[in-house]
């Protein structure tokens, strides 16, 4: 009996590890294409592609699991993302979709996620100042939503 409660506990404690600590998501309501770089702290960029998908609820109601609902549905793609080096690569977000950044199982294991308007770095995820165009909103349980706008 005390075997099967411990074994209960660590395949708990297993997936729990497994899921993302942190989920961030980026919106772009924009009238063109952008293209962001992340950045990670340490660990190797292991993600081989990124879920994109039309916004279809308000950011209260915004999480992983809506993702993969839209996703069966079939109002997201799938797109690749391109390796920079090893701890780093790019994407291009789609005027008017939201990307859903999935880190790993680190609380924010992200350095640096960001994209230029002109000459400017601006960074997700941080206020940076008018030149940026940008709303954050971070909401409980670690949920993040950083909207370029116009």
């Amino acid at each position: 009996m005390k075997n099967n409660i411990l074994k209960i506990l660590a395949f708990s404690g297993l997936i729990a590890s497994c899921t993302p600590a942190h989920t961030l998501f980026v919106k772009n309501n924009t009238k063109e294409r952008i293209e962001f770089v992340v950045e990670l702290k340490e660990k190797t960029a292991t993600a081989q592609d990124l879920l994109i998908c039309k916004e279809l609820v308000p950011d209260e109601k915004l999480d992983h699991k809506a993702f993969m609902e839209y996703s069966k549905e079939g109002k997201c793609y799938s797109q690749k993302i391109t390796a920079i080096n090893k701890t780093s690569y790019k994407f291009n977000l789609p005027e008017n979709y939201t990307v859903n950044i999935v880190p790993n199982s680190s609380v924010y294991p992200f350095h640096n996620i960001y994209y230029f308007i002109g000459d400017k770095k601006c960074f997700v995820n941080v206020e940076n100042g008018p030149d940026c165009k940008q709303r954050v909103n971070k909401l409980p349980s670690l949920v993040s939503i950083t909207e370029i706008t116009e």
